[in-house]
């Protein structure tokens, strides 16, 4: 493997122009969305699995609060949480214990501090947060007033600073809008709001300059790409919409961190003490008109791609930055719900968060993201994610953010169900499980915040024991904005367990990872993508997919566009259009999906569009065999077409047949079906040495499986593989391919007596003409029209059956087109 370097920021201005007519996912009501993606090369592009249809509770009644606190939590919050507030509650003797430890520091002069003004890697803003929150729970008046007083002193300290203008000082040179705002920037809103009642009419005149001047930075913020609503100025407009990756952005990590940040700004002060301004340095007169523009900008845009573009509650950033960002979003709609400003008929229906099918899919979209077992972790035995994105460290890390933000707002509007089963989440998925609450409560896992210790708080009431969710949640699930399908066998420990993604590529973080998929059993992934972080390990080689070669790009010359273009790699941030989830069936005993993934290759910013078609066919037949039929075509000769998946461990390969063993002993076979002649590689993953190409740390799958045809490389190569999981003393079972002789073409493998068809080309089937297999006693036949009905002709002949398919009304094709006999 030839070594490469980190790809050069894509994200800086690039300019894609491609406002292309595709098949429009169904949308659900709300700001209306702008679909892109030009029609996929196959005539199938019609096929696209619609998203299914949601009809959102209606919005309860919302007044705006006068009075404080109205910031994640209210007056009527108080009595119950002072009466959580004892020492016989684990998560509130964690919380006190924190806050004593801070009480210490701050009583020894550590905090607030010069410089950076953080203490044992804890920012002073976090612990005016701490004191603040403090200041509202505690049963004891005496303690309320000496944490509002710490509070106090520590935020008016950094607003002195702010003020001073120093540029050179860390709360002054671009702090609003950078990685610290991000990680605690909700302390300012949330401080100022929870000691409101403390904060004499001088220290509000202190304070609302800093927060107009924060507040205004962030309609410009330009941290990343598109890290701001555009046309600035533009409210409840389409033409925020118009541009996919512009909109997609509003996912993003820092959009959303701004959009969190400027609503608590925005609403933490008093109307009284927010008089406007005649002459304003900024975009508006008072710190409330700030709000009009989180609705109708930052929060419209939001609310319109995670209920269209991202429907289905995965975070399209992935698993490093995207609980961070659903987090944000999450706690802005908990801070517009707390004010009693959830009000569709004023603000719009972004602010509705039960009207978004988003936040309804959130939580089964979440368990079907974490593995059936536990393996050992920092905490004790943690689930591992079905990761997608950038990664660090390939761990599965706290979402007490996101669980307490929709906890909470779950309990306030009566939503039971939903409150029990973030509850559960809380105590039982994060790191560690049940037995790690507390040292996860004591915020002990490296952030630079203590802010779980408030959420643990905030979520769990120890006079409440919450049910496990998962019985009733199904054992597949859809995500049709990011094309992802989950699917497991059931939910104990020992469950086998499927992942595939096909989504957009255009936003930080996200990789080139369309068709990829990964496969669970016996407590261990058998194969995955490789997680790890940069431009390098986002490239197709490092995941479970196709590499196809285009044109030369236009930026070849750069070490890092260049290298994506020698790999064959998808495009992303500057892919032209959206790939397509065509078809999929969740049946008892088999799992089905199509995808088309051919614009993912092709990129008008980089002006290379050879690749024709690139689809993958899959089907899960449960518990242990996978059956992928791949397509792939360029509209010149001799450009390679390459499979490529990742294994624990260097696969064993004797003629077409790979086998790599897991760490626990089990077996992976591979049987490649298709190209006949198919020239099989596996070898160790070997980073170069540059920062980019190193795995991330915990990463399991340490080694390549490439396959392609022999030199010279046609047109077009399909490829067949058959895999499977088996115990360690296992052999592979036989497999055998299957082709069709007359009519439509059909291609596919026959294993332990079920023999799998798919269409060597997509688009319209006449009839299915083939000889079935001795032994073979099912048949899953895929590519046909979903619903139709089917003929099935058998004629016995020696070696096995002559099998027609053609239009008739006896057999019916299920959701996906797949017709089983």
């Amino acid at each position: 493997m030839t070594g490469s370097r980190p790809l050069a920021s894509l994200g800086l201005a690039l300019g894609l122009a491609g406002l292309l007519a595709g098949c429009d996912r169904r949308q659900t009501p709300g700001p209306p969305a702008v679909h892109s993606g030009e029609g996929t090369q196959s005539a199938t592009a019609a096929l696209a699995v619609a998203a299914p249809r949601f009809d959102g509770p209606p919005a309860p009644p919302a007044t705006p609060a006068k009075g404080h606190p109205r910031l994640w939590v209210r007056a009527a919050d108080l009595p119950k949480l002072r009466a959580r507030a004892t020492q016989a509650n684990p998560l509130f003797k964690e919380l006190a214990a924190v806050t004593a430890e801070a009480a210490a520091a701050m009583d020894k002069g550590n905090i607030p501090s010069e410089g950076d003004c953080t203490h044992a890697r804890i920012y002073c803003e976090a612990h005016a947060e701490l004191f603040a929150f403090m200041s509202l729970v505690s049963s004891d008046e005496a303690a309320r007033n000496d944490h509002a007083a710490r509070a106090r002193k520590i935020l008016l300290y950094i607003v002195d600073r702010v003020n001073k203008g120093d540029p050179q000082d860390p709360f002054v040179r671009r702090f609003s809008t950078g990685d610290r705002a991000r990680w605690a920037g909700e302390s300012f809103g949330l401080t100022v709001d929870w000691i409101y009642g403390y904060l004499s009419a001088q220290d509000k005149a202190a304070i609302r300059p800093v927060f107009l001047r924060w507040a205004e930075e962030q309609l410009k913020s330009s941290t990343t790409s598109h890290d701001h609503p555009e046309p600035v100025g533009k409210l409840n407009d389409p033409a925020m919409l118009k541009e996919p990756k512009k909109r997609r952005y509003a996912v993003n990590n820092y959009f959303t961190s701004h959009m969190r940040n400027l609503t608590l700004l925005s609403l933490a002060f008093d109307e009284a003490d927010d008089p406007p301004d005649p002459k304003p340095s900024g975009t508006y007169p008072r710190l409330r008109d700030y709000f009009a523009n989180v609705t109708g900008a930052w929060l419209y845009m939001t609310d319109s791609i995670l209920r269209n573009d991202a429907r289905g509650g995965a975070p399209p950033e992935g698993f490093q930055y995207g609980p961070a960002a659903l987090a944000y979003v999450s706690e802005t709609l908990l801070a517009i719900q707390t004010a009693g400003e959830a009000d569709p008929a004023k603000w719009g229906p972004q602010v509705h968060l039960d009207g978004n099918p988003f936040w309804h899919e959130f939580i089964p979209a979440h368990l079907h993201s974490l593995s059936p077992a536990t393996p050992a972790g920092r905490l004790g035995p943690t689930h591992e994610a079905a990761w997608t994105g950038d990664g660090e460290r390939y761990e599965y890390t706290d979402h007490i953010d996101p669980f307490t933000a929709l906890g909470l707002h779950a309990e306030n509007s009566g939503n039971a169900e939903r409150l029990n089963a973030l509850r559960w989440m809380a105590i039982h998925a994060g790191p560690g499980g049940a037995a790690a609450l507390a040292r996860r409560a004591r915020s002990q896992l490296g952030q630079v915040h203590k802010r779980h210790s408030i959420m643990y708080f905030l979520l769990l009431d120890p006079a409440v024991t919450p049910t496990d969710p998962r019985p009733s949640t199904p054992l597949t699930h859809f995500g049709p904005g990011l094309g992802q399908v989950f699917a497991r066998t059931s939910w104990g420990p020992e469950a086998t367990w499927l992942q595939f993604q096909l989504g957009w590529e255009q936003i930080d973080h996200q990789h080139g990872d369309g068709l990829s998929f990964g496969f669970y059993r016996g407590g261990e992934w058998l194969t995955k993508e490789r997680v790890g972080y940069g431009a390098f390990m986002g490239n197709s080689e490092q995941h479970n997919t196709l590499t196809v070669e285009n044109d030369r790009n236009r930026r070849h010359d750069d070490p890092n566009r260049g290298e994506l273009w020698r790999r064959g790699s998808q495009w992303p941030l500057v892919h032209t259009g959206d790939p397509r989830v065509l078809a999929k069936s969740f049946a008892q005993d088999y799992v089905y999906v199509l995808g088309d993934a051919t614009p993912l290759y092709n990129s008008e910013y980089e002006n290379i569009r050879d690749v024709t078609h690139v689809s993958r066919s899959l089907v899960w037949l449960k518990p242990d065999h996978l059956v992928l039929y791949d397509r792939a075509a360029t509209g010149k000769e001799g450009r390679f077409k390459r499979f490529f998946m990742q294994t624990p461990s260097a696969a064993q390969v004797a003629g077409k047949l790979a086998t790599a063993t897991t760490a626990k002993g089990q077996k992976l076979f591979v049987t490649t079906v298709l190209p006949e002649s198919a020239v099989v590689v596996a070898e160790p993953y070997k980073p170069t040495g540059t920062w980019d190409t190193k795995p991330a740390e915990n990463e399991t799958m340490l080694a390549t499986l490439r396959v392609e045809p022999p030199a010279p490389m046609p047109k077009e190569t399909r490829f067949l593989h058959v895999l499977q999981g088996a115990a360690g003393n296992a052999t592979a079972d036989p497999v055998t391919l299957v082709r069709t002789k007359r009519g439509t073409p059909f291609a596919g493998a026959a294993v332990k007596g079920t023999l799998v068809l798919f269409p060597v080309e997509l688009g319209a089937v006449s009839e299915v003409h083939f000889t079935s297999l001795p032994g073979v006693t099912k048949h899953v036949v895929t590519g046909l029209s979903p619903g139709a009905s089917y003929e099935v002709i058998r004629k016995p002949a020696g070696g096995g059956d002559e099998i027609t398919i053609r239009a008739g009304s006896a057999a019916k094709a299920d959701e996906g087109g797949v017709l089983t006999f």
